[in-house]
Order: C-alpha cells, then sequence, then structure tokens
C-alpha cells in the first residue's frame, strides 16, 4: 500500500519537554522494523534532499522525477533529519522524522 502525508515542523513553543527543538515533526514517517521496504521521493517545486544521517541515508527529491531509496530497519527508536540542499527561503525549516516501529504497530498504523 502506498501511503502519503504531509509532516510540518513544530514551533519552538509548541515542542515538548524533551523534544528537539527544530526538528520535531507534527506528523512522523512511521517505517516497520525487521522487513525490506523502500521509500520513493519526489518534489513539487525545487531540488530537496532527504537526510537521515542516523542511519547513512540521504536521496534526493527532484521536480518530475521519483527516486527511491531502499531501507531495511534493525530496531525501533526515533531519528531525525533535515533537507540538506540548499533550496530557498525556508530551507532551515525543514526536517525529517522517522519512527521505526515493529511491524504489528506499523500495520496498524496502516490501518488508521
Amino acid at each position: 500500500k502506498a501511503v502519503s502525508f504531509d509532516s510540518y515542523m513544530v514551533g519552538g513553543a509548541d515542542t515538548i519537554s524533551g523534544g528537539y527543538r527544530l526538528l520535531e515533526v507534527d506528523n512522523r514517517c512511521v517505517f516497520p522494523y525487521g522487513v525490506d521496504g523502500r521509500i520513493l521521493v519526489s518534489s513539487a517545486d525545487v531540488i530537496h534532499a532527504w537526510a537521515l544521517p542516523s542511519i547513512g541515508v540521504k536521496v534526493d527529491a527532484v521536480p518530475g522525477r521519483i527516486n527511491q531509496l531502499g531501507v531495511h530497519l534493525m530496531a525501533s527508536g526515533v531519528m531525525f533529519g533535515q533537507c540538506s540542499e540548499i533550496c530557498g527561503v525556508n530551507h532551515s525549516f525543514m526536517p525529517v522524522g522517522l519512527e521505526s516501529v515493529s511491524p504489528e504497530v506499523f500495520y496498524s498504523w496502516l490501518v488508521d
């Protein structure tokens, strides 16, 4: 099943205690661990670079093109990244949040 969604940075005043200022998002990408998967990336406007340094991935999001990224996560957790391509005036406000969960939790998330 294909999943598409929007995710926006949580403002500094709305960051929960212990959260990461300028990295926390309102809607994290949820991905199962222990299974092979892929992430398809594109852009509607300019070139972005979707990067999650903690798992060693970076992929360009190019208008009119779909790039794919193979992913196999080994454990649960929350990872943060950012757009790593100077893409415009709001470049510094484009965080990436990914939450790795068990396949059972992931499938129930898909149903909701």
